[in-house]
């Protein structure tokens, strides 16, 4: 393979992505974490309906992994990918969240 370097249009569409990906990354972490968070609503969902949610839990991890390997079977690195445009996604969905406070 040859080395090619980027240019300039190349070089600050990966910025922005990867910039949107982290910033994904934090409001997700954000979110999951803080008081009242996404984790707070799973852990009350799992206590309050044991067991059934213990096992829709499990099926949803294995579904998962499932996902995943199919995915890279298909492509080489397609779970990356889809994980980094979920994570840009994310984060141009948290800032637009919050730049609504404003």
């Amino acid at each position: 393979m040859e080395y090619r370097a980027k240019g300039s249009f190349e070089w600050l569409t990966s910025l922005l992505l990867n910039g949107l990906m982290w910033t994904g990354v934090a409001g997700i972490a954000w979110n999951l974490l803080k008081p009242g968070g996404w984790l707070y609503w799973i852990l009350d969902q799992i206590e309050q309906n044991q067991p059934a949610s213990l096992y829709y839990f499990g099926v949803g991890v294995l579904a998962l992994i499932a996902g995943k390997y199919w995915l890279d079977s298909l492509a080489p690195r397609a779970f990356y990918h889809l994980m980094v445009l979920t994570g840009a996604f994310a984060g141009t969905f948290f800032i637009l969240s919050l730049l609504l406070h404003l």
